[in-house]
């Protein structure tokens, strides 16, 4: 071994400059972050790097927002001087959601559109109403009856709405069995664990608070009933293998394996939120097939919850449908926040193309007025998470592919153009 490194450069012995400069832009990039979350508490969903750089971050006032919007822009130059690589093209854009960020913060009025480009590097999807009165018209045959389609959908679905009381031991229940089927397509690290907690008064149905070391607090909100198919989609979402596997993977892989210290913070303004929900949102699908998903409702859930299952295939052909509908929030969301129709309004029209509650519909509308464009992430991730993965035989490993690299949704619209 001594003679061997006789014949080795000095600059071999050390890594290589461009990933030394990168190391250096990353930890940048970090403090950014974390001084950008002292004006928005939001901002900065995720942090386990070390401790000292959050400490420091929180001393003191926070740093004016025009001196970080210019350490933004001087990051980005450092970056676009090295060489091409998947880490420094996924820094990029996150330092371009960065900038915008900031700049919102500074008042600067921008579209959904241009919040979506610069936040989640996505273009927002176009939906008609004639494809949402097409879809509604397929449940009036689905769910035929004398009464309006919303009060027979809201019939149907009452059947399968989970007792609260019994909503822990069915949560319980799917994450174990979610965790196993995720363990059959990757490997878990070993020390990966999660907190189950219930909470109310949430503008959201669920939440994964990834804490670092491996471990996630996931609160389900209880303001709403959760009926009995959403239940896994929920925790497979936020757990196995959606957020808290995602996390834990870049953490294990990326952060402590390699270095990396950008993945040791997660800005939630970003396209890394894109990958995130997107890959959650599919989450459920890499792990069930739809009859497995039948059989488990079936079999385990519904006995858990004390429910009557004879309409469950009527009930599935409904959530199938009403998934289609699901894109009325995508215009009802210009409406409220470009077009400032009433609250009134947005709320008839949720009612009647996703077929909601009016107090569901309440519930999305205060979600928009917090996340604006984030509400894009879900079903523009999912479909571009999906489309990636595609239908072959290597689907599920394209799909283990997205949680263990630095990935953009740039990328993922690039893969999907080529496969056309």
């Amino acid at each position: 071994m001594t003679l061997a490194l006789l014949f080795l450069s000095p600059a071999a012995l050390v890594a290589p400059a461009p990933d030394l400069a990168m190391d250096k832009v990353a930890e940048a990039y970090v403090h950014l972050v974390l001084a950008v979350g002292r004006h928005d508490a939001s901002f900065v969903d995720a942090y386990y790097g070390p401790e000292a750089w959050k400490a420091k971050a929180a001393l003191g006032m926070p740093v004016p927002r025009l001196d970080l919007e210019q350490q933004t822009k001087a990051l980005l130059a450092k970056l676009k001087a090295l060489p091409a690589s998947p880490r420094r093209e996924f820094l990029i854009k996150q330092l371009v959601a960065v900038d915008c960020f900031l700049r919102r913060l500074g008042g600067e009025t921008m579209t959904l559109a241009q919040e979506a480009k610069q936040l989640y590097d996505i273009d927002i999807p176009s939906v008609t109403l004639k494809e949402l009165e097409s879809a509604r018209q397929k449940l009036e045959t689905l769910i035929p009856g004398e009464s309006s389609l919303e009060t027979r959908v809201q019939s149907l679905r009452a059947r399968f709405l989970v007792p609260a009381d019994k909503l822990p031991i069915l949560a319980e229940a799917a994450l174990k069995e979610l965790r196993l089927r995720t363990a059959r397509i990757l490997t878990l690290p070993e020390g990966e664990r999660f907190r189950l907690a219930f909470v109310t008064q949430k503008p959201w149905g669920g939440y994964n608070w990834y804490e670092g070391n491996l471990s996630s607090l996931i609160e389900v909100n209880t303001d709403l009933p959760i009926a009995l198919d959403r239940v896994t989609g929920l925790l497979a979402h936020e757990g196995y293998p959606g957020h808290h596997v995602y996390n834990a993977l870049l953490e294990h892989h990326l952060v402590k394996a390699k270095g990396w210290q950008e993945f040791s913070v997660y800005p939630l303004h970003s396209p890394q939120s894109l990958i995130a929900e997107g890959t959650a949102n599919a989450a459920l699908g890499m792990v069930m097939t739809e009859p497995e998903h039948r059989t488990f409702m079936l079999k385990t859930l519904a006995p858990l919850a004390g429910l009557d299952t004879q309409e469950l295939d009527r009930y599935l052909d409904l959530q199938k449908l009403l998934g289609t509908l699901g894109r009325a929030g995508d215009l009802a969301i210009r409406m409220q926040l470009e077009e400032k129709r009433p609250d009134a309004e947005v709320i008839a029209f949720l009612q009647r193309f996703s077929l909601v509650t009016p107090e569901r519909a309440r519930k999305t509308l205060e979600f928009n007025r917090v996340n604006r464009a984030y509400v894009f992430t879900y079903s523009v991730g999912q479909q571009l998470v999906e489309a990636y993965a595609g239908t072959g035989p290597d689907r599920v490993q394209r799909f283990v592919d997205l949680l263990n690299r630095p990935v953009t949704p740039s990328d993922l619209i690039t893969s999907e153009k080529k496969s056309k």
